[in-house]
């Protein structure tokens, strides 16, 4: 098992229920993957760095979580088609 982590970036004006929903439906996808959640890290709104669907702002989620890295190739088609869910990428930790 490696550590990984993954960086979302979650539209800052859906409401707080909408923000749950898909927070919600990431971790059921994580425990669907055997993926361990280290951490879970929340940054709230902040500015990025270019826009994003014409809004400078985005809603921040950083989680450290261990597991078998072929899972993130299963884990991206779903997380794609979260609406709420603009940006994520995983980073191997060393």
């Amino acid at each position: 098992m490696a550590q990984y982590e993954l960086m979302l970036i979650i539209d800052p004006t859906v409401t707080d229920d909408e923000r749950a929903e898909t927070m919600t439906n990431l971790k059921a996808l994580f425990e669907k993957n055997s993926v361990k959640i280290l951490k879970e890290d929340v940054w709230w709104d902040k500015k990025m760095a270019y826009k994003i669907n014409s809004s400078s702002r985005g809603f921040y989620v950083l989680f450290d979580l261990e597991f078998d890295g072929t899972a993130i190739k299963t884990m991206t088609a779903p997380m794609n088609l979260e609406k709420n869910l603009w940006r994520h990428m995983f980073v191997k930790k060393v």
